[in-house]
């Protein structure tokens, strides 16, 4: 159907609360348009019955349009990887990172490296991953709320590029989550060879529930190994944590999760960093090392996606005791 113009339909405004109509082109010179696309006319047709029988027809124009910008995103953001990955091995600098090592060493808590992570490019988070030293084993006891049998993490996702973004978040907290919002990572202590880890996803609580003592709002799941191991973005070490012994071969979803794959690496504050840890007589601050694994950044890739040169940042930050 066409306007009085002779163009197409007027469509709805997809990124806003209240719905707008706009006029044709408007959405067309964003540059995220094939997603405005996809969404808009799968929301409207999908509901009006003047238009479900134009569903077929637009299904796949806007899905291959879709599957045409993640694509060409994703490998954006290989190339953007391999070349900083490059040049660190060659011992060459490209323009941006003395500044980021020279940002990162100006870091003083916990509070101000979280901000500025939070506010970094995915490019100068690799190039910061990549100057990053890995942590030792025994370093994550240092300075992460310790029970008798596990060391706790807070997770936090970092920017994955304009478009990757959206998607990243998608599949950790709707997918990988089964739509728990993913709170971080849990190491447990191990006498054995092999070193076990799980993530840590938030339960909604009632207010029954949250005044219950010993009821945890946090669920453990989506087990890993970890280890110290090579990196796989450059010729140094990394913490390791690999999912694949943890899933069947057989499953269809277990395939997604067996190529699931996690690189983490200390970042240096310039200054020991200050802990408030509260004991059962006192409360006192408690000054870590810098070497400790107080704050982690990390890179998460799929084998089968991309490798480690499409991987997506995220940190994790000890969390203290209450």
């Amino acid at each position: 159907m066409k306007d009085e113009r002779g163009g197409y339909p007027y469509i709805l405004q997809a990124n806003s609360k209240n719905a707008k109509l706009l006029p044709p082109g408007t959405i067309r010179k964003s540059r995220h348009f094939p997603l405005h696309f996809f969404l808009t006319y799968l929301h409207s047709y999908s509901y009006s019955p003047n238009h479900s029988k134009m569903m077929p027809s637009l299904l796949p124009a806007a899905a291959g349009a879709v599957v045409v910008v993640l694509s060409g995103a994703s490998m954006l953001n290989m190339y953007e990887t391999f070349s900083l990955a490059q040049n660190h091995n060659n011992n060459k600098l490209l323009s941006s990172s003395p500044d980021v090592t020279t940002r990162a060493a100006s870091w003083k808590s916990i509070d101000e490296a979280m901000h500025e992570l939070q506010t970094m490019s995915r490019r100068d988070l690799v190039a910061l991953y990549l100057d990053c030293e890995q942590p030792n084993i025994d370093d994550l006891t240092a300075t992460s709320e310790q029970t008798e049998e596990n060391w706790v993490y807070d997770g936090y996702l970092l920017s994955n590029g304009r478009i990757l973004t959206i998607i990243t978040n998608f599949i950790t907290n709707k997918l990988f989550g089964r739509g728990l919002k993913w709170m971080g990572k849990t190491y447990f202590s191990s006498n054995s060879s092999v070193f076990i880890g799980k993530n840590r996803f938030g339960l909604e609580q009632n207010a029954e529930q949250k005044s219950i003592k010993g009821i945890s709002d946090v669920l453990l799941d989506r087990t890993f190994d970890y280890y110290i191991g090579k990196s796989a973005l450059c010729s140094g070490s990394s913490l390791i944590n690999r999912y694949s012994p943890h899933y069947s071969r057989w499953s269809p979803m277990s395939l997604i999760w067996r190529g699931m794959v996690d690189e983490l690496r200390v970042i240096p504050l310039s200054v020991d960093a200050e802990c408030n840890v509260v004991s059962t007589d006192q409360t006192h601050t408690q000054r870590e090392s810098k070497k400790r694994a107080v704050l982690l950044l990390g890179m998460g890739y799929f084998t089968w996606s991309g490798g480690a040169w499409n991987s997506a940042p995220f940190c994790l930050v000890a969390k203290q005791e209450k």
